[in-house]
């Protein structure tokens, strides 16, 4: 394993820029960062936007959720004012927007978002299916190994990997899905790439038992030394961090 991990811009640089946005991403890359995470869900005509929060409570202080909301009215939102005036005016970040204009500078991390009222009426296959679907359009100008696919609901990643293999397919560890568990059932997780961990309940056993298996681990969120050197102490093959800029300087400074 490398020495030095890869430094993932946690939804772009969101301590700069409000998060999951054209500007928190193209602040990202002014920084040596090895790639961007993002959170993607679909509207409810089927496009897909790119935001981590089930309702739009953030953007307009309305619990409505996005996914039972179209495309036109979600692009008459400011996504950028809530963080600060600065950003009023923020265009809606969609998928295929952000990786057609910033695709081939980095990796990326995409995050399908699984809601549970979602799941039992099949949106979620249908996510993860246009998901794919846009991707292979993009392969002339994105490389295999710049697409990690991360989920939290195992059967997303397995789904997408019987659909194409080509992808990174990392799974985010959850209450629902303890270490434990996780180790008793790794060698049903034959797809994955790697897995990626909360920094307070990533342990040696872990990273260890990862490692051994052929998969790679990542950590969230690292925003402070203490935080970054336990990772760094476990051996964990990326970060993500809040704080990309803060993150690449401190990783030179030691």
């Amino acid at each position: 394993m490398n020495d030095t991990p890869l430094i993932i811009a946690h939804r772009g640089a969101k301590d700069e820029a409000p998060e999951n946005t054209y500007s928190a991403f193209e602040r990202a890359l002014k920084y040596p960062i090895n790639g961007i995470e993002l959170d993607v869900q679909m509207s409810r005509d089927g496009h897909l936007v790119i935001y981590h929060d089930w309702t739009i409570y953030r953007l307009t202080q309305q619990r409505r959720y996005l996914f039972n909301m179209n495309q036109h009215e979600l692009a008459e939102i400011d996504w950028g004012a809530w963080f600060h005036k600065d950003f009023s005016g923020e265009p809606l970040p969609t998928l295929e927007a952000v990786l057609t204009r910033l695709g081939p500078r980095t990796r990326w991390m995409i995050e399908i978002k699984s809601h549970p009222a979602q799941r039992a009426s099949g949106r979620i296959r249908h996510l993860t299916e246009k998901v794919l679907n846009l991707l292979e359009r993009q392969h002339h100008i994105i490389k295999p190994d710049q697409i990690h696919i991360l989920s939290f609901d195992p059967k997303v990643l397995l789904h997408a990997s019987g659909i194409a293999t080509q992808w990174r397919y990392v799974l985010n560890l959850s209450k629902k899905m303890p270490d434990q568990k996780f180790l008793q059932n790794l060698s049903c997780l034959k797809y994955l790439w790697a897995v990626n961990d909360k920094i307070g309940k990533l342990s040696v056993e872990l990273v260890q038992k990862a490692h051994k298996a052929g998969l790679k681990v990542l950590t969230y969120t690292c925003n402070n030394p203490g935080q970054v050197r336990k990772a760094l102490n476990l051996g964990a093959d990326a970060i993500l961090t809040d704080r990309p800029g803060w993150l690449s300087r401190y990783l030179q400074r030691i």
